[in-house]
């Protein structure tokens, strides 16, 4: 498998995570829980933007929405990706962006890419966190968890 074949199917995972936590969401709307994960769909967008060169000037990073919300931001997002990573021919380019801040930063595209992951993986965790304390049982979210799940929706 490619490098860039290897994010394509990180990415299918990213999208099962969402989508299986937003459902848990809509079930059980803890607020704790909710803010955490709609941060992680907002700042998918701003990088997303950030990679295309689309404006991210106005974009909320921290903002406050419901699960049925969230669900809907998740849809535009992971259509931005599969948009994205299926117009991408390699992972070697760089980016300059501004922070939330107006700070100028350069990054690497495949650093950018493993970034949105991770940070999303961070803030699902605390996610889940917030629905254990809250008594309701979080979903299991881990890669490997979708990888041996033949019947998982991909993308």
């Amino acid at each position: 498998m490619s490098p860039l074949d290897a994010v394509r199917r990180r990415f299918r995972h990213h999208a099962w995570a969402g989508r299986t936590l937003v459902r848990v969401l809509e079930a059980h709307p803890v607020p704790e829980a909710l803010r955490p994960f709609a941060h992680a769909l907002a700042a998918d967008r701003v990088w997303h933007r950030r990679l295309t060169g689309a404006d991210t000037a106005g974009l909320e990073i921290w903002p406050t929405l419901d699960a049925a919300a969230c669900r809907t931001l998740l849809a535009a997002t992971t259509s931005d990706w599969r948009g994205f990573l299926g117009g991408l021919d390699d992972l070697d380019g760089t980016i300059q962006y501004q922070n939330s801040q107006g700070q100028p930063f350069e990054s690497s595209v495949a650093d950018v890419l493993d970034h949105v992951r991770l940070h999303a993986a961070h803030h699902r965790g605390q996610a889940n966190a917030a629905l254990r304390a809250a008594g309701v049982a979080p979903p299991a979210l881990d890669l490997i968890v979708w990888a041996r799940t033949p019947t998982a929706p991909r993308l």
